[in-house]
């Protein structure tokens, strides 16, 4: 009786130890399967973001549910599918484009399965141009893994239920199965990133801070119906305010108002709920860094070497424009640094590098003439305080500031600055209740105190070529049937 009881325990024991195995070998499968579907999906977001479509291939029709069958001269793929088209990579080197060299097979150690196969399309999904005119695409991709072990139920239920491996039977085709295999297939929807420099209100390396009433939103000076007289109209404003960081860090949008849409890698931005585009990761991109223009002693006028005062600088043609290099500017107390027209109507250019700070304060301005059209270089820090620039033009593509180096951009007190910012190593910060008008390019922005930034469309003069080079996530899902 003693054996009989002990020999009992040992066979419990081992039963329970074998079913706790056996669930354990296909839990680890049915995440494998999941990894290798994810990494099919890398790879074709690698594909898009490169116009590399090495051992893909293009067939027509509808996308398929069940792993397709090109037949044995399949068309490589070349570009990008098209309307009624999909391109398609195999999930193993036996399956019937081998003798194309295709292997998508990946290899694995540790619990579970130590190969995993998978197999992708990337279709158009019938999803129309977005405002930029670029297409979205969906991937589809599928992963499988054997599942170690015997045709075995797990020992808990519902573990069965929520995993579905296949024992016997292929759960998506139905057919019969040597050993039992996990089987997952996710979908995503991936959102085109135009790389054109100012396709998008927004850009950064790094942070984004709101809070109080702040507001990042759109319009377009081009356009009547989206601007009065070319300026911004909170009346007609638009969605296209979008916003994009490589690295979002702490980044806190403190649930004010983004009147478009939100990339970002990194961690996820905080309180997003009043982002009114959609919000998309990963966001990658390289940002060129800004130098000093590359004059040389006698390109430049000779006087002033700084402005301090009231000023009065004159300029020159497109074709020869006029230079200064000064060592500050610094207008305060009253005083005005103007930037003038010619006297005979006709558009005027300045290029101006600082290699100082540029700063004005108090009741001191500069002002810009209508038809003026200014660049600036400044290799320190840039102060903006109250009505401190008047870009007399209202365009911001004619107000162009450059920040050389890793300084700080500050626009304070309650007017607007009418410009585009180039300052990818600046820490900027709009507060006072006033506001950019144009497009922003810095390392971190603080918006706040009921700033805002409102993007001009009329900017992104690329349109439809806009260049992509860069594809993010819109949405994704897992396919449970």
């Amino acid at each position: 009786m003693t054996i009989t009881i002990l020999t009992m325990l040992c066979f419990t024991s081992l039963y329970i130890a074998g079913q706790n195995a056996n669930a354990a070998a296909q839990a680890a499968s049915w995440q494998q399967a999941l990894s290798g579907a994810e990494s099919a999906v890398d790879q074709a977001i690698a594909a898009l973001n490169t116009g590399t479509w090495t051992n893909w291939v293009t067939l027509s029709g509808s996308v398929p549910t069940l792993q397709p069958q090109p037949g044995p001269t399949p068309t490589g793929a070349s570009g990008l599918p098209g309307s009624n088209q999909y391109n398609y990579v195999s999930n193993s080197i036996t399956s019937q484009l081998a003798q194309y060299g295709i292997n998508n097979a990946l290899t694995a150690s540790g619990e579970g399965s130590n190969a995993v196969s998978v197999w992708t399309t990337i279709d158009t999904a019938g999803l129309p141009l977005d405002s930029n005119g670029n297409q979205w695409y969906r991937i589809r991709a599928t992963g499988t893994a054997s599942a170690v072990g015997p045709p075995r139920v797990s020992n808990q239920g519902l573990d069965s239920s929520l995993r579905k491996i296949g024992l016997r039977f292929d759960r998506k085709t139905s057919n019969a199965i040597s050993s039992p295999q996990a089987t997952r297939t996710i979908e995503v929807i991936v959102q085109a990133l135009a790389q054109s420099i100012w396709v998008r209100g927004i850009t950064l390396e790094n942070t984004i801070s709101m809070s109080g009433g702040g507001v990042i939103d759109s319009f377009n000076s081009s356009d009547s119906f989206k601007s009065t007289n070319g300026a911004y109209d909170i009346t007609k404003r638009q969605s296209h305010g979008d916003v994009a960081t490589i690295a979002s860090g702490n980044s806190n949008l403190n649930n004010t108002y983004v009147y478009g849409s939100l990339a970002y890698s990194g961690s996820a931005v905080k309180n997003t709920t009043n982002v009114q585009g959609t919000i998309s990761t990963p966001f990658n991109a390289t940002i060129p860094a800004m130098s000093d223009p590359s004059w040389t002693s006698g390109m430049w006028n000779s006087s002033p070497s700084q402005v301090a005062g009231t000023t009065v600088l004159t300029g020159g043609t497109q074709d020869s424009p006029a230079r200064y290099k000064l060592s500050q500017i610094n207008i305060s107390g009253g005083n005005v640094l103007t930037l003038a027209a010619n006297g005979d109507g006709s558009d005027t250019y300045f290029e101006i590098w600082v290699t100082g700070k540029m700063t004005t304060s108090g009741s001191g301005y500069i002002t810009q003439d209508p038809k003026v059209h200014v660049t600036y270089w400044v290799d320190n820090d840039i102060t903006l305080s109250g009505s401190s620039y008047v870009n007399g033009t209202g365009v911001a593509s004619d107000l162009v500031i450059n920040g050389v180096g890793a300084h700080k951009f500050t626009d304070s007190g309650s007017a607007t600055l009418t410009a585009v910012i180039n300052a990818p190593g600046f820490d900027m910060t709009i507060s006072g209740g006033g506001s950019v008008s144009g497009a922003v390019i810095a390392n971190t922005l603080n918006i706040s105190g009921g700033s805002g930034l409102h993007y001009d469309e009329a900017l992104n003069t690329n349109g439809n070529n806009s260049t992509i080079g860069n594809y993010a996530f819109a949405s994704w899902f897992e396919d449970t049937r």
